[in-house]
Formats: structure tokens, C-alpha cells, sequence
């Protein structure tokens, strides 16, 4: 297969940003969308800064449904007619097609653990970067293939951990694959820390990566730090695919070590006082100073999803 020009797009979010990337083949295709704002703020300049209209996209491939990645489908798929495809992970469809159940999952990981007067905040901003529901086209599922014409084509490959319907879609015959946010490494460069709902799920999807999939390069959602916390690229190739996928293992070790020691009781009592409410030691043992009460911010997430899966081990 003949190589793909890949065009990455940084589109803004709040106090960071989310990259999705134009993929130039014959039947050209945008993974994932940004927020509302971003067809119009970045999507459509960056591409006629390259020669391409935004009308041109005849696929839009969201990896899952998290709002700045999902929030500005409605948006670009009006501005392509109506013409442009829409596929999305089966089991976050949903999210797609009613806004609203962005605020059902913000309360259940995040907004439970932070004041009333926040979580209003957080929800206004949610439902502000939302365009809109929409009907997806395609609901995919493992070893689906999508054709974007000509001998180009993508499997997905299912890597949930992030969220429960992460996906990762792979150019074949080139190995070049976009995951998103399905790979953390050490965390976000505004968060300080991985955004992990189901982390049972998330070291498995890695280690398939790293071992099954074996992509030649990979292109990420955001900019990651490394253990040394050094801001690194959204794009890896070769080595340093191998690299990164492998420091992601280290950092889920290294939070799955950290909540088991809170949850055995080996760790000081906690409160729900305070910035860190119930996991105060947890952040103090990670040396983690972020604020969990900012939009986007992993912390809660991350952690509400290690403590339920020691919890449930513990009750089985």
C-alpha cells in the first residue's frame, strides 16, 4: 500500500488541547473531532492551510467518546453536507447520540468527589462543548475494517482501559496506528497523571499493543510525559513506540501499588476533607500536586477506577 499523508490538528480544550488527524486518502478521513469550537477554530484553518476543505472528509472515525474527542462531530459533519461517515466504539455510541450522558459519566467518576458549585461549573462546560447529538452511521467492534478507498483501509482494534470503548484504528499494510488516548504513558501534561477508568482493561490493551499489534508508528491524543516527567511528542515511531507503551505499564504499576496500599489500610487514615478528599495519602505517596477540582483532570477518575478494582478483587 502506498504511504497516507497524515496532518495532525491541535485543537484547543480548556487549559490543554487534543490532537485528531486528517488522514489525505481517496475517500479522506479525520480522526476525531475536538470540542465544538474546533471545526471552525482549527479543523477547517488547518486544512486550508494544506491545500483541503473541511467538505472534503468523507469519514469521521471517533477512537471514544470523552468530550474532546467526540464534542465536535455534530459540527464537522454539518460542515461536510452531511456527507461524511460517522463511526464510533459500539459501546460508547451513546455518547454520541445524547449529550447528556456526558454528565451521568462526569458524576459517577469525577463529580461525586467534588462540590456541588463545581460540578455545576464542570456540567455547563461539558454540555457547551458538545455541538450536538448525532446518529452515528457505523458502531464498530474488534477487527471491523473500514476502506477509505483505493487499497487503503483500517482495522480496529478494541483497547478500552481509558474508557470501556477506546479503540485504536490501524492503517494496514503500514502498521501506523492512532490510539488516542488508549495509551497514558506517565500522564497528561496539564493533568500530571493518567486518565484510567477500568485499569484492568488498560494494562491489557497495552500489552496487546505491545506485544500483538507491534504498530511501526503511533499517534497519540495529547502531549504525555515520560517517568522523568519530560513533555513528549504525540507521535512515535519505531523504538520509541516499544518505549512509550512499555513506561505506561510502569506508571500503571506504579498506581496499582500505590491504591493497594490505601485500600489494604497500609497507608495513613484519610478524610474527605481537602483538595484530595479520600485519597490524600494516595497523592501525597505520588508526590501528585494538580488540582483535581480543574476540567480536564484525572485524578479522581484514575483513582475511583484502581480503588474499584482492588475493591472488587476483594469482594470476589
Amino acid at each position: 500500500m502506498d504511504s497516507v499523508r497524515i496532518i495532525p490538528i491541535e485543537c484547543k480544550f480548556g487549559p490543554t488541547s487534543a490532537y485528531v488527524y486528517f488522514l489525505d486518502a481517496p475517500e479522506p478521513a479525520l480522526i476525531d473531532t475536538g470540542i465544538a469550537s474546533s471545526a471552525s477554530c482549527e479543523i477547517e484553518t488547518v486544512l486550508a492551510e494544506h491545500g483541503f476543505r473541511i467538505d472534503d472528509i468523507r469519514w469521521i472515525l471517533l477512537t471514544h467518546g470523552h468530550v474532546d474527542h467526540l464534542g465536535g462531530a455534530s459540527k464537522v459533519w454539518e460542515k461536510t453536507g452531511g456527507c461524511a461517515k460517522v463511526v464510533i466504539p459500539k459501546k460508547e455510541a451513546y455518547l454520541l447520540r445524547d449529550r447528556t450522558k456526558h454528565i451521568t459519566d462526569y458524576n459517577r467518576l469525577q463529580g461525586k468527589y467534588l462540590d456541588p458549585e463545581i460540578q455545576e461549573k464542570h456540567a455547563a462546560i461539558l454540555m457547551n462543548d458538545i455541538g450536538g447529538n448525532l446518529e452515528p452511521t457505523v458502531e464498530v467492534v474488534d477487527a471491523d475494517m473500514i476502506s477509505l478507498g483505493g487499497d487503503v483501509s483500517i482495522t480496529v482494534v478494541e483497547t478500552p482501559g481509558h474508557s470501556i470503548g477506546s479503540v485504536t484504528y490501524v492503517l494496514d499494510g503500514l502498521g501506523w496506528a492512532f490510539a488516542a488516548d488508549a495509551v497514558q504513558i506517565y500522564g497528561g501534561a496539564q493533568s500530571g497523571i493518567p486518565t484510567i477508568e477500568h485499569p484492568a482493561l488498560y494494562r491489557q490493551s497495552i500489552r496487546h499493543l505491545l506485544e500483538e499489534v507491534r504498530p511501526k508508528r503511533l499517534y497519540l491524543g495529547h502531549h504525555f510525559l515520560d517517568g522523568k516527567g519530560k513533555v513528549l511528542s504525540q507521535q512515535f515511531v519505531g523504538d520509541e513506540v516499544t518505549a512509550v507503551l512499555k513506561e505506561s505499564l510502569e506508571m500503571d504499576a506504579k498506581l496499582a501499588h500505590a491504591v493497594r496500599r490505601h485500600v489494604n489500610g497500609n497507608a495513613p487514615t484519610n478524610d474527605n476533607i481537602g483538595m484530595y478528599g479520600p485519597f490524600r495519602s494516595i497523592a501525597a505517596e505520588l508526590n501528585y500536586t494538580g488540582n483535581p477540582s480543574h476540567l480536564p483532570c484525572a485524578f479522581f477518575v484514575t483513582l475511583n477506577g484502581y480503588e474499584e478494582e482492588l475493591i472488587g478483587t476483594h469482594n470476589t
